[in-house]
């Protein structure tokens, strides 16, 4: 799910404060990270009057982005401003879950509920139960017990319970009276609840914060270290956000460096790594289609099939709905009959509950025109030998080689394929950097060893090649072919594929060439580690044939 669309749900739905309150928490953390941000769907919020949870809210988000780097981090890289948005949300979610699961409030705030839904006539009988329950609660000072209950007696005094609930009297001033002192009772109740479930709120989202403040420094201190290393391949730095695990961690920062190094000294291996990218570059074709001009009109409308709001109280016998001041008549053989009438009649007072639904809709339009199609910057499969008579320089000059690569395929956001190969092959979707960095750093760190077998390599670039993403590809194979020969069914698979304008390269990391295994390949190169030029002919061939 895109992350607006993310953010536009969690407004609508979320669980947390109310939908005024969840929308303007979103605004308020967008403004927080970006100024200048403007959106109108968002910006309604800010005229809205919003719940007294967030005054305290806002205070501990405020000390949130008061982390060092955090908001400096967020406010830099601006594809990264709405993941930690949505760390931050998550967070809240889930601190809010756990407050509510311990809160030592939970059976007052029951309690308030049960009272504020009890009609008024039923106050005559049971108004003292109310005020014996908050004295257990509250002090004196807190709740003027006296002056409430010369109230209560002084209003119900010539009311006839009996003869009320009969209706045989309406008592219609008393209860008016009586209606007034309740509200102001309750409304008394319910500011001291909120105020101390605020409080506890508070100091438990304190605690929270505190941790979350930490993992949050923590995660961007090692983001700002992996960005350093990785920037310079790829400007979409937004995405290795989440890249905080796995066995990269441990080595994974110093070998990256050390390879950032490698490259940095010895120019001519990115070169030549840059050079294999042109042998494919992208086309251009002109072709005419028809495509489809959809105007979609998004509108959020009542569903009173969703029970995510109340909405108001309506006429009806559906059980769990009803109000709790209903299901009080069953609470007395009087009264009883009274709640079977109206069952019977479906006249119980129950709520409406009623959510929104996104509701779609599209208009199509037919288009025929031309256009000049860009196709995709060609991709390339590299096959490297890591049997034991790589071991040394051949070895670092071909995880070099590898490392140029993953800097040239991530920054051109190109399709490679890294294959490995001794005697059986490893695979690794350079492309996918985000969920292949366990394997590349693997690759990196490994010893190199075993024997040498080219062709379960061949067999699976072969493979790869059949499919959508690498049908166009070139296969680059870096070994130093101590090795007898290639089988003929690999061989022949290759000829196959050189008939589809495929193009097998050798490299060849040795002091010569095994001219017996490299002849099935379409160019064959030479890399003799002591000698320094040779790789400067190599880029030079190379641009001759791109």
């Amino acid at each position: 799910m895109h992350l607006e669309d993310s953010f536009i749900q969690f407004i609508e739905f979320g669980s947390i404060f109310d939908r005024v309150t969840r929308g303007y928490l979103v605004y308020y953390l967008k403004q927080k990270i970006n100024p200048s941000y403007q959106n109108t769907y968002l910006q309604d919020f800010t005229e809205q009057e919003l719940s007294v949870e967030f005054s305290y809210l806002q205070e501990a988000l405020d000390q949130l982005f008061e982390t060092p780097k955090v908001l400096s981090t967020a406010q830099e890289y601006s594809t990264l401003g709405n993941q930690i948005l949505e760390d931050v949300i998550k967070w809240l979610r889930d601190t809010h879950d756990k407050i509510q699961k311990e809160n030592p409030y939970e059976e007052e705030i029951k309690e308030i509920n049960r009272w504020i839904g009890k009609p008024t006539f039923l106050w005559v009988r049971s108004w003292y139960h109310l005020i014996n329950y908050l004295r257990e609660v509250y002090d004196s000072s807190e709740i003027p017990f006296d002056f409430y209950v010369e109230k209560f007696e002084t209003i119900i005094q010539p009311i006839d319970a009996q003869a009320l609930e009969r209706k045989e009297k309406a008592y219609e001033e008393e209860l008016a009276q009586l209606e007034i002192i309740i509200e102001d009772l309750l409304a008394l109740w319910r500011s001291l609840l909120t105020a101390k479930r605020l409080r506890y709120e508070l100091e438990q989202l304190n605690k929270e914060k505190e941790s979350f403040g930490e993992m949050l420094s923590s995660k961007v201190e090692e983001f700002q270290k992996l960005v350093s290393i990785i920037s310079p391949f790829t400007n979409d730095t937004g995405r290795f956000w989440d890249i905080s695990s796995g066995d990269w961690k441990e080595a994974g920062f110093d070998i990256l460096k050390k390879y950032a190094e490698v490259l940095k000294n010895e120019k001519s291996i990115q070169a030549l790594a840059d050079t294999l990218g042109k042998m494919r570059q992208a086309e251009t074709e002109i072709e005419e289609e028809i495509y489809e001009n959809i105007i979609t009109h998004k509108a959020w409308v009542t569903d009173y099939d969703k029970k995510t709001e109340i909405g108001g109280v309506h006429a009806d016998n559906y059980l769990p709905n009803v109000l709790p001041s209903e299901i009080a008549y069953l609470g007395l053989p009087e009264t009883e009959s009274v709640f079977l009438k109206k069952y019977a009649d479906k006249n119980l007072l129950s709520f409406q509950y009623q959510g929104k639904s996104l509701v779609t809709s599209n208009k199509i339009n037919h288009i025929r025109q031309q256009k000049i199609k860009r196709k995709e910057k060609g991709p390339f499969i590299v096959c490297i030998d890591t049997s034991g008579s790589m071991e040394g320089t051949p070895e670092q000059i071909a995880k070099a080689l590898c490392f140029a690569i993953l800097k040239m395929a991530a920054k051109e956001h190109r399709k490679a394929f890294l294959i490995n190969f001794s005697i059986g092959i490893k695979t690794i979707n350079l492309l996918d950097l985000t969920n292949s960095m366990d394997q590349l750093i693997r690759f990196l760190t490994m010893s190199f060893h075993g024997g040498t077998d080219v062709a379960p390599a061949l067999i699976e670039a072969i493979n790869i090649l059949q499919t959508n993403d690498y049908k166009e590809a070139d296969v680059l194979v870096v070994s130093d072919f101590v090795m007898f020969d290639i089988r003929e069914d690999v061989v022949k698979h290759m000829k196959q594929e050189q008939q589809k304008d495929t193009q097998f390269h050798s490299l060849t990391i040795a002091n010569r060439i095994n001219l017996e295994v490299t002849n099935a390949f379409d160019n064959n190169w030479r890399y003799d580690p002591d000698n320094k030029e040779v790789i400067k002919e190599l880029v030079r061939d190379l641009q001759n044939i791109a």
